[in-house]
């Protein structure tokens, strides 16, 4: 409870305070760019060694460092063929062993939870309904028992949650998170329209609950975190004792490129399938009628590349033809002036760095 009551302050006082504040310049001057070897899991390479031109790697990375091109940005790591290859902390070389919150990027992780319970059988098929798991938190509106796992992973259930009052209400709110999602007007019929909420995951943190009899985020410990060898993190929850399934887990830079790196594998982590190979596939493609959206992650169909993203610029970018990914990590509370960053070019330019 201490650390969410933390992490409400965090989110309340700072997203206001930012909104305000003209930052200094607080980055430190460019050095390198290289990893050093730790006792977790990663296996270091070079850009040189994974067909990279290290002059143009070593050019992005000086602009990364820029305060003026890129105010908010915190860290950036490069991984391929599954070696992190160049890494850097641009404003405290600290930030490497701390956790930092991801935001809606851990959307994308509630999304690989889901298909790993739909590989253990303990959820059908997405096509079955919310009502069918969980029939209680409904209320008379019988309209909202067409909601199916699908447009809740699509953001296509109907539900009227506005992200700039709601998430912030469902924070704060006392009795069941559930309850209060679902007890939002429809606004257009389930499966007719695109309307990005918080609401929906949590949702689906409810669903793994009642089908796991764990938490999402103990059910992500023992199915997801233990095998990656990812340790060090925070989850928040509701005061209902569910996980929130939008936002509120806090990661390690080196642990985001740990989802990465299963996602580029299909799955796979030290020779064992931790997720489907077609969960990957599904939840990654086009799935929404009425917007570029997969399954709480975002196609990006020019680069054939999909990616996680969080507000500020907490990305995970995953180019599975180029054995690729890359990570940045930025302010979680960013100001006007942050948010007008365009981390695409960074992405861009390594891009244009491999050497074919």
């Amino acid at each position: 409870m201490k650390f969410r009551q933390s992490l409400i302050a965090i989110t309340l006082l700072a997203s206001v305070f930012f909104q305000c504040l003209t930052d200094p310049d607080i980055k430190l001057p460019f050095e390198s760019y290289t990893p050093e070897q730790l006792n977790d899991g990663w296996e270091l390479s070079t850009p040189a060694l994974e067909d990279f031109n290290s002059d143009e790697i070593r050019n992005v990375y000086q602009r990364f460092y820029s305060e003026e091109l890129y105010p908010a940005i915190h860290s950036m790591l490069i991984i391929r063929n599954g070696k992190l290859l160049a890494e850097a902390y641009c404003r405290d070389k600290k930030e490497r062993d701390q956790f930092h919150h991801i935001q809606s990027a851990t959307k994308s992780i509630t999304s690989l939870l889901i298909g790993i319970a739909i590989d253990k059988g303990l959820i059908e098929s997405v096509n079955q309904t919310v009502y069918h798991f969980i029939p209680e938190y409904f209320d008379n509106d019988v309209r909202k028992r067409e909601i199916t796992l699908h447009h809740v992973l699509t953001m296509e259930t109907g539900l009227d949650f506005d992200n700039d009052i709601h998430t912030v209400e469902l924070f704060y709110s006392e009795g069941s998170s559930l309850e209060y999602v679902l007890h939002k007007n429809l606004i257009f019929s389930p499966g007719t329209d695109w309307y990005y909420g918080d609401g929906n995951p949590q949702l689906l943190s409810g669903i793994i609950q009642k089908v796991s009899g764990k938490t999402e985020e103990q059910f992500a410990k023992e199915n997801l975190f233990t095998p990656l060898g990812i340790n060090n993190y925070q989850w928040e929850n509701h005061g209902d004792g569910l996980t929130f399934g939008a936002f509120g887990l806090w990661l390690t830079a080196r642990d985001m490129a740990k989802i990465g790196k299963l996602m580029v594998q299909n799955g796979m982590w030290n020779s064992e399938q931790i997720v489907s190979a077609e969960w990957i596939a599904e939840s990654t493609r086009f799935q929404s009628s009425h917007h570029l959206y997969g399954y709480y992650w975002y196609p990006w169909e020019a680069q054939r590349t999909f990616y996680a993203e969080g507000h500020g610029g907490q990305l995970i970018y995953v180019v599975p033809d180029k054995q690729l990914v890359i990570v940045i990590t930025a302010d979680s509370y960013s100001n006007s002036r942050a948010l007008s960053s365009n981390f695409s070019e960074l992405f861009n330019d390594i891009m244009a760095a491999i050497i074919e």
